[in-house]
Order: structure tokens, then sequence, then C-alpha cells
């Protein structure tokens, strides 16, 4: 399993079209092959910067949706609803990664 963690600086005036945007979102990217968790949170002090958290069951799933139509929309999107470019990363657990010793 891969993890993909996006933070995004919503702007303000947007925060309700964002919202709605990931709500109807959420389920549309469950329905992806390969695709096993979908969520977003939002820091405790600043409410306009937000963090996807996307769990794929492999990459080879998440360079698929790189690829597809919806994901030039979702990047399209959050480009029009951010105030800065959307910083991504992929990340893999260490602990549960083939190699690593218990």
């Amino acid at each position: 399993m891969i993890l993909r963690v996006v933070k995004l600086r919503v702007d303000e005036r947007k925060l309700d079209a964002f919202k709605l945007f990931m709500n109807n979102l959420h389920d549309e990217k469950l329905r992806l092959p390969g695709c096993l968790h979908f969520d977003y949170f939002h820091d405790k002090k600043n409410q306009n910067l937000y963090f996807s958290y996307t769990i794929w069951e492999n990459e080879k799933y998440l360079r698929e949706y790189k690829k597809s139509d919806l994901f030039k929309e979702v990047i399209q999107t959050l480009r029009n609803l951010c105030v800065e470019e959307p910083q991504a990363w992929t990340i893999q657990n260490v602990f549960n990664h083939p190699g690593h010793e218990e």
C-alpha cells in the first residue's frame, strides 16, 4: 500500500465550494480501482489549510488515476479553489515494506 498526501491552501472565499467538491469527490474516488481510502482534514489553527489523504493498493493504481479524466478535473478544480499550487507526497509505510524485519 502507498499513501498520497496533498496539502491544499484554499481561498477563504471559496471554502464552501471546496468542501462541497471534496465531499462529492469522496465516493467517486473510492469507486476507482485500487483506491482503498480517501479522506481530507483541515489544520486546527488555520481553517483554510487542508490535507487530502488517499490510500492506494499499489503505485500502479495511483499512476492509472493520474492519467484519468477525473484526475485532470480534480487538478483543474483545486487550482481554481486554492491560493497556491497544491503540494503532494507519495509515501510508503516503512514497517510493512518487504525486507523490513520486525
